[in-house]
Order: C-alpha cells, then sequence, then structure tokens
C-alpha cells in the first residue's frame, strides 16, 4: 500500500504542476501603434517630392511647404501613439480551490470506481485462488444473498417497481427469509391493488411468516382473491388449507374438488390434491377417491439423458488488454426466458482462456431448476474483476442460445460484447 500511495502521491503532484505553474506565472503582453508604419510612409512622401524636385516638376518654396506638411502630420501621429500591457495575473486566484479540489476529486473517484480489496490481501486471496468443492456450496448460498442484498438497495431506490418487489418477495422465500417477504410483496400489493396473483403471494408469505397457519388475515386474502378469480387454482388450494386448520372438512373437500376438476392430472401437485381430499373424506367418513391415470407423454431428450451442454468458451483478440489473468470467469446457463436464476453455473479464472467445460444438472443452484427442466436456454460466458454473482456495467461477456439436447456437439462461446 505505501507504494501504491508514493506512486499516486507522484501522479497527483505532476497534475497539480501541469494545472497551477501556468496560472501562477505571471505573462504580460504589450500591445503597440503604428509607428513604424508612419515614419515609413513619410520617408516614402518625401522621397517622392524630393524626386519631383530633382525633374523639376515643382519649386522648391512648393517642395518645403509639403515636407513640413508631411512632418508635422507625422509629428500628431506620433504624438497620439498609444501602447497596452495586459497582464494574466487576474486567474491566480483559482490556484488555492485547485490545490485542495484536485486531491479530493482525485480521492472520490477512486472511492467509487477503484478497486478497495486490493489493500486487503484476505479479500484478494479469496478472489484469485479457485474455489475448492467443500467451500462451492457455502459461496453459491453467499452469492444468492449477496444478489438479494443488491436487489433489496435498487428496490429502496426504485419503490415504484412492482415486478422488482415480486422478485424480491420471491427471493427472501428462497432464502426462507418469510416475513421479509410478506413486508416485499405489501409493497406490490400496495401498487397494484387486488390483482389475485399478489394477494395469494402475501398471503402465503404471511402464512410462512407466521409458522404455517393461515388464520386471520391470510385466509381473508385468500377470499378477496376468489371473489376476483373463483378458478384460480392457488386459491382454491390455499381455501381448502384454510378450511381444514378450522376443522371445516366438507368445505375444504369441495374447494379441492372444485380445483381438480380443472387440475391436469399430470401437472405437479395432482397427486397431493387427491391426498388432500382423502384426508378430509376420512375425517368425514366418507370413501377415498381415485386419482386419474396421467396422459403419458414422451421425455424430452434432456429429460431422458441428464442434460449436459458442452460449452468452448474463447476471448475476442479487442479483449484481451480489458482483462486481467486474475479475474473471474463465470459460465452458466439461464432460461431464455421466466426466472434468470442460473441453471448451472462453473467458476474458473480469466488466465485459464480458451477453455472447455460441461454444464450439467449436478451444477445446479436449486434442485427444481436445473438444464434438464427447461428446453430453450441461454449460456453466458462473463468476465468479472472484481468477482462478483450480480454483472456489473463494464464487464466482458459473450452468450448464446440454444434448444433441446446438443448430445456431443460443442457450443462455441466468444466473449466480444459488454454489459451495458
Amino acid at each position: 500500500m505505501i507504494q501504491f500511495g508514493f506512486f499516486a502521491a507522484l501522479l497527483l503532484l505532476v497534475a497539480l504542476c501541469l494545472i497551477l505553474i501556468p496560472l501562477l506565472l505571471t505573462q504580460e503582453v504589450e500591445f503597440k501603434g503604428d509607428d513604424q508604419v508612419n515614419i515609413e510612409l513619410a520617408k516614402k512622401k518625401i522621397k517622392e517630392i524630393e524626386d519631383d524636385l530633382a525633374a523639376g516638376l515643382i519649386q522648391q518654396d512648393v517642395f518645403d511647404q509639403a515636407k513640413r506638411e508631411i512632418e508635422l502630420s507625422l509629428y500628431r501621429d506620433l504624438d497620439g501613439k498609444q501602447s497596452a500591457t495586459v497582464s494574466a495575473k487576474n486567474g491566480r486566484w483559482l490556484a488555492i480551490p485547485l490545490l485542495f479540489a484536485v486531491p479530493l476529486v482525485s480521492l472520490a473517484l477512486y472511492t467509487v470506481l477503484g478497486e478497495l480489496r486490493v489493500f486487503d490481501q484476505d479479500a484478494m486471496r479469496a478472489l484469485i485462488t479457485p474455489e475448492s468443492p467443500e467451500t462451492g456450496h457455502a459461496n453459491k448460498s453467499d452469492q444468492i444473498k449477496a444478489m438479494v442484498d443488491k436487489l433489496a438497495a435498487k428496490m429502496e431506490k426504485e419503490p415504484n417497481d412492482v415486478e422488482g418487489w415480486l422478485m424480491l418477495s420471491r427471493s427472501y422465500k428462497v432464502l426462507e427469509r418469510f416475513q421479509d417477504a410478506a413486508n416485499a410483496m405489501r409493497k406490490a400489493y400496495a401498487l397494484t391493488g387486488d390483482k389475485p396473483e399478489v394477494l395469494l403471494q402475501l398471503a402465503d408469505a404471511l402464512a410462512m411468516a407466521n409458522g404455517g397457519t393461515l388464520k386471520g388475515e391470510p385466509t381473508s386474502l385468500v377470499e378477496k382473491a376468489l371473489k376476483v378469480e373463483p378458478k384460480n387454482q392457488m386459491g382454491l388450494w390455499l381455501m381448502g388449507m384454510a378450511y381444514a386448520e378450522n376443522d371445516q372438512y366438507q368445505q375444504a373437500a369441495d374447494t379441492w374438488q372444485t380445483l381438480l376438476k380443472d387440475y391436469p392430472p399430470d401437472q405437479n401437485g395432482y397427486d397431493e390434491v387427491v391426498k388432500l381430499i382423502n384426508e378430509a373424506n376420512a375425517r368425514l367418513g366418507k370413501p377415498a377417491i381415485q386419482a386419474a391415470a396421467p396422459k403419458a407423454e414422451p421425455a424430452t431428450a434432456a429429460q431422458a439423458s441428464g442434460r449436459k451442454v458442452k460449452v468452448k468458451v474463447t476471448l475476442d483478440d479487442s479483449f484481451k488488454d480489458k482483462i486481467k489473468p486474475e479475474d473471474t470467469l463465470f459460465i452458466y446457463a439461464q432460461a431464455a426466458s421466466g426466472p434468470k436464476a442460473p441453471l448451472a453455473i462453473v467458476k474458473h479464472q480469466a488466465k485459464e482462456l480458451p477453455i472447455e467445460v460441461t454444464l450439467d444438472d449436478s451444477q445446479a443452484m436449486m434442485p427444481a431448476m436445473t438444464i434438464s427442466s427447461v428446453d430453450h436456454i441461454k449460456i453466458t460466458a462473463r468476465v468479472s474483476a472484481a468477482g462478483g454473482a450480480v454483472p456489473q456495467s463494464g464487464e466482458p461477456y459473450g452468450a448464446i442460445e440454444m434448444k433441446g439436447d446438443a448430445g456431443n456437439e460443442v457450443k462455441n462461446i466468444v466473449i466480444n460484447n459488454m454489459i451495458n
């Protein structure tokens, strides 16, 4: 740090010299009249009348009179001469404020744009040391928390962004911060009004924050949502749960039966609804119902094989001077549309470029969100000097999109763009 401070101070001193020395030096500029021109003109006129006298064109008395007039005219011109001197001292007062302003502005800019972690040896070692398998899971969790915290900070500055509040609430649920999820959803509710999706998400978050109970405000919110949209699947599901919680098993069974009418047998949760109905019927002494057989559909190639995507990442020549060997290289897959949480992600260093990696389901951040679960995916390779999981403006990246299973085909990604 001492060496950095020395060179920074030296560069700052050079900058101050370039600015202050011209201000402190006194310069005078003198403006003179046209005396020399007038003298030359007078000499020329006298020479002309002398030539006329010699040639006999004029008499001596005429010559004398003309010469006196020329001399008198020259005397008047020389007597009325003007000169002015302009001093460049007027701007010297700027030297003092600039002496303080330049260092302060430089320090402020470095604080905002610079990398202060270079002075923290532990932090730098953490950035440049490859991640071990034992710490991989913990680091991913920390990255998710960092992303959520950044989103929360953004929402404080943009409180009218409905989609932002909805995303923040869902993120808090993933982190099991249910009260924070409910608070974020209230912000969205204040902006949208009685929108069924928001009402039900708020009810769900409040229930989880209260230990899983739907009694009180959550039930009221569900009822309000069903008045707007009577066949809302989530609303019918939660309403049945609320009835069952209050030992109203007949109303619970009827509500879930309504849900089951429009619930495809192959949809996630169908068997769970049947199970809930049978539990309610058992309480009422009624026979159990049979679940409908789901319609068999062929599995996609990705689902059948446990999707794997081979990717080769290269760096465009024009970007080689924009990265450093120790910069972090992220290679990750996301759904091309919908939630942008990574479906698979690996982390390397820029010095390893060009590099070939394989993305598969084992690299998913959440078990339910894998590259096998999404047909149309986007694969991105991004270089980060700060090593942050959240993309930052100015970071180099490259991306491609693909559908279906690529088999053994290697997909090429060229890092040739900059994040705006």
